[in-house]
């Protein structure tokens, strides 16, 4: 048994990092860039226009909140993954309905799987969406996904000439970044930010995996198999980091084109 407590906080500062960190800065800014795009788009083209330019991002927002909450056994109540929002309409709550999705649903709170699973859900869509824009990196932008999984092959050395060396492989780069820029500009206006509620929802789960993640991380380290989990959890945080950087850029550029767009329609 390993008890050296300079490894096991050693350990305990990586899972740190990969699970709450570097997860905890992309939401937040993917969150506060493209809340401020629909801002935009709202204020200036409609609430119609969200629907409109983002309705992928929408719809994989929405299904990553549901597939989530089915995976840590909550009831689901209600569900549209897809909706037209009604600005003169009153929602539950009684504020305008200006929803374009959502899944409603319920727990058990004396259940911990349940109650921690809403860290889960809350974030489900930063990570459901990142999953769509990995899959149409291997579709489209074959020579990058190859490159990503070079660079990552060995997560505490990474291989940057490796990662430089597969790029540029398509034989038509220039259609196929064509569609994927498109597409991701659609996924970044609908679906890589998270509302309020799910901040709060994730919240109700934070103590659950922390804890979790702390045992885990602990009795991995004095057993004296840490290594091989900690290599596949920094792997699965880079190649994750990867794709939430270009979802940042492109939300960037997408946040940059809207307020260009009403820069010539105001003039």
């Amino acid at each position: 048994m390993n008890t050296d407590l300079v490894l096991i906080f050693k350990n305990l500062g990586i899972v740190g990092l990969d699970l709450l960190v570097i997860p905890f800065i992309f939401v937040t800014l993917l969150t506060f860039l493209n809340r401020n795009t629909k801002a935009f788009l709202a204020n200036g083209f409609g609430v119609n226009s969200e629907l409109y330019l983002g309705f992928i991002g929408i719809f994989f927002h929405e299904l990553s909140h549901l597939v989530t909450a089915v995976v840590f056994g909550h009831r689901i109540d209600k569900v549209r993954l897809l909706k037209r929002p009604h600005p003169n309409r009153r929602g539950a709550d009684g504020q305008p309905d200006l929803a374009l999705g959502y899944v409603n649903h319920t727990w058990n709170q004396r259940n911990w799987y349940q109650v921690t699973g809403n860290l889960f859900i809350g974030i489900a869509p930063i990570f459901g969406c990142a999953a769509v824009l990995l899959g149409l990196t291997a579709l489209l932008i074959p020579s990058w996904f190859q490159g990503m999984l070079t660079l990552i092959a060995d997560p505490f050395n990474l291989d940057w000439s490796g990662f430089l060396g597969a790029l540029g492989g398509d034989d038509h780069p220039w259609i196929r970044w064509t569609i994927m820029v498109l597409l991701s500009l659609n996924l970044s206006i609908g679906g890589f930010d998270l509302s309020a509620a799910d901040f709060a929802n994730s919240r109700i789960g934070l103590i659950g995996f922390v804890t979790i993640i702390v045992i885990l991380t602990v009795g991995l380290t004095l057993l004296n198999v840490a290594s091989g989990f900690l290599t596949f959890l920094t792997g699965a945080i880079i190649l994750l980091a990867l794709v939430l950087g270009y979802a940042l850029l492109i939300s960037l550029l997408t946040n940059l084109l809207v307020r260009l767009a009403l820069q010539i329609k105001d003039h």
